[in-house]
């Protein structure tokens, strides 16, 4: 037990003597080593895809932006054309409703025009008519008058007038005096 407590006790005596924050040469060396290693291959190996990528990934953005700029500017181009089709189909259904309003007054004027001409016809026609009923009174009237008046006078006189012979002579009165008015 002694020689174990004694080989415990050498150990521990190499193991102060060494300083554990600064490692020894050939770890030095070999951590040298492994980083530029690590360092060629992440350098030359490793790298240069996750650049290309990188690379591609901002082609790929400035694409996006140039599409996205493109399709807004189109879009607006769009926006405008419907503008002026829309301005333009305004235009022609004002332009279309006046024609329809300028064609509805026209006909309108027409058809008024041809009424008071119809009116003016039948006013005519009433007028003719009217004036044949009055002419046909009239010759009545006179008949009537003529008789009266030659039984009125035979009355005043007391004797028999002839109608026929005095018929004439009222009658010519009657267009004197009656026609004229």
């Amino acid at each position: 037990m002694n020689a174990v407590l004694a080989v415990q006790a050498a150990e521990k005596a190499a193991e102060a003597a060494t300083n554990p924050v600064i490692p020894a040469v050939h770890e030095m060396f070999w951590g040298a080593i492994s980083f530029f290693a690590l360092w060629i291959l992440m350098r030359y190996v490793c790298l240069p895809p996750l650049m290309r990528v990188r690379a591609q990934r901002d082609l790929q953005v400035q694409a996006d932006r140039e599409a996205a700029a493109a399709a807004e500017e189109q879009a607006e181009q769009v926006r405008r054309d419907y503008d002026a089709t829309l301005g333009e189909a305004r235009t022609e259904a004002v332009r279309i409703i006046e024609e329809a309003r300028a064609a509805a007054e026209h006909e309108r004027g027409q058809v008024v025009q041809a009424a008071e001409s119809e009116v003016a016809v039948e006013r005519q026609a009433a007028m003719a008519e009217l004036e044949t009923a009055r002419a046909a009174a009239l010759e009545q009237i006179k008949g009537d008058v003529a008789d009266l008046a030659v039984s009125a006078a035979s009355k005043v006189v007391q004797s028999d007038l002839d109608l026929a012979a005095n018929r004439a002579t009222v009658d010519d009165y009657v267009n004197r005096s009656g026609g004229q008015r």
